[in-house]
């Protein structure tokens, strides 16, 4: 009878069966790493296109909010146009002071919305975004949008001097009538039927006053200024971002 022997365990394979499993172990691996790869550039690439809706969006809602900052600012400067106005002419109505000087206290800031630049951000700032347009136009509006701050805290500044400067004027009893009677509107305050005289009707102090209210004015202008710049680059990179990835916002 015949007897078939297995193989020893000492038996070596032939040259060709080892590089035929290397060979398909650097395939296997080779397809992983791939498979890998494509996996995260598809991730990354879904957040880099859920990033950028969500900075289209802010800017929509900056450009709606920098218009209506605009239209405030140019009221002030009216308003104080009107105050200089009366104040040339000699014995201006009190309650027509009363009435600038408390709307001129008043101010509209500014305020970005940044829910798709701070993601940005925390993805490790702009290496995922691959359109130099969108980098250089998010570059260009944070820039403008921190020296339009800082010209806010300088006009905040002047402004809280001036309502100090206020409360020692104002008599204390139309100001509160004032307050109560006040609209919704950048315009809120309206002239007071009844106004008492100024507590403070000092000269020097007086002269202050208007010119705290200016100062804090014209600001504004320098505001409008930086905000019609914001403005132009928000539109610029709005219109980048829609022609890079319009088309993947609807999916």
């Amino acid at each position: 009878m015949e007897v078939h022997h297995p193989h020893h365990l000492t038996h070596k394979k032939k040259w060709h069966e080892y590089f035929l499993e290397f060979i398909m172990l650097f395939v296997a691996v080779s397809l992983g790493f791939f498979a890998e790869n494509v996996r995260e550039r598809q991730i990354e690439k879904h957040r880099e296109i859920s990033y950028l809706k969500n900075v289209h969006e802010d800017l929509l809602l900056d450009l709606n909010t920098i218009d209506t900052v605009m239209i405030v600012n140019q009221r002030r400067m009216v308003m104080l146009d009107s105050l200089f106005a009366l104040l040339d002419k000699g014995d201006p109505p009190l309650a027509d002071l009363y009435y600038y000087f408390r709307n001129m206290a008043l101010r509209a800031t500014f305020e970005s919305s940044h829910i798709g630049f701070d993601q940005i951000k925390s993805a490790g700032g702009l290496r995922m975004i691959k359109n130099r347009d969108i980098i250089s136009g998010i570059q260009q509006y944070e820039n403008t949008l921190g020296s339009m701050y800082k010209l806010e805290e300088t006009r905040e500044h002047t402004l809280e001097q001036a309502r100090f400067r206020l409360a020692t004027v104002l008599d204390a009893k139309t100001n509160y009538i004032m307050t109560q009677e006040q609209l919704d509107g950048p315009v809120r305050f309206q002239r007071p039927k009844t106004p008492a005289p100024f507590f403070n009707n000092d000269r020097s102090t007086i002269n202050e006053l208007v010119n705290l209210t200016a100062f804090s004015v014209n600001t504004s202008r320098y505001l409008n200024q930086r905000l019609s710049k914001m403005k132009r680059i928000a539109s610029e990179l709005d219109e980048a971002i829609l022609k890079e990835y319009g088309k993947e916002f609807n999916h």
